[in-house]
């Protein structure tokens, strides 16, 4: 590595994780204006038009020419940006997945903003630390509300009502958890945002987590608290069934591409 290099990943870097779907960058739009968002917490140039950036997405999942994972990094230290493409391997979730609370806490909003993804996170590193095993870590915030998984956003469902934590949790803004929440107002779900305790998911009928890569995640077992044995419960199922159709047809997913 040279020495620009190390100066880059050494000051750190603001990053998306994109999918494509029928190999077009799904919510293109979305995750460029997070890079925006990610920009205006440093004073650093960034001269990229939103027309280049999905440029730049379609033409590699166009030479790819398969399903892509992307990860486009932006040097909080120059404003450059770095596209990353490699083959989308999703793995079968359908049975259901581990998942554990983990040791470590979320760092505080007024350190750093969760709405900020970045390399580098400590609380994002030792969480990950934790997994082993399991798919992914819970991150509970210092009040002890459910803050996110280390890569993931989580969902509750309890007496048929689906809850996940408020923005103001201490979470980002996932944009497949937005999707999943238009999906439940779409199916008529009954839905709350809010701030969510430890104690509610090991009272909750089910639990799945959202992430762009898979989508809807359903979760087996939390800790040693099993919520199923063979199949996700009803309303977990009913938005896995939905949840790409729901994706593809909904045009705000498909700005610019």
């Amino acid at each position: 590595m040279n020495y620009e290099m190390f100066e880059e990943v050494s000051q750190g870097l603001a990053y998306e994780t994109l999918r494509t779907y029928n190999r077009i960058p799904f919510a293109a739009y979305k995750h460029y204006n997070r890079l925006i968002r990610a920009v205006s917490f440093f004073d650093i140039p960034f001269s990229m038009t939103f027309e280049e950036f999905v440029d730049i997405l379609k033409k590699g999942a166009q030479q790819l020419d398969c399903e892509s994972r992307i990860k486009v990094f932006l040097s909080v230290r120059s404003g450059e940006t770095f596209f990353v493409f490699s083959p989308l391997n999703v793995p079968n979730v359908e049975e259901g997945v581990d998942v554990k609370i983990s040791s470590v806490r979320r760092i505080p909003d007024l350190s750093t903003p969760p709405s900020l993804k970045i390399t580098g996170r400590t609380d994002i590193l030792l969480a990950r630390r934790e997994i082993g095993e399991c798919y992914d870590v819970i991150l509970i915030g210092l009040n002890g509300q459910i803050c996110e998984g280390s890569f993931s956003n989580v969902f509750l469902i309890k007496e048929g009502k689906l809850v996940t934590p408020s923005i103001d949790s201490g979470i980002l803004d996932g944009i497949t958890r937005e999707n999943v929440i238009k999906l439940a107002r779409r199916l008529e779900i009954p839905l709350e945002e809010r701030l969510v305790w430890v104690w509610e998911l090991f009272e909750a009928d089910e639990m799945f987590l959202t992430h762009t890569s898979v989508g809807i995640v359903p979760v087996k077992r939390l800790n040693d608290h099993l919520f199923f044995e063979e199949e996700p419960g009803p309303i977990t199922a009913t938005l896995m069934e939905n949840f790409e159709p729901f994706v593809l047809s909904l045009e705000e997913n498909w700005v610019g591409t």
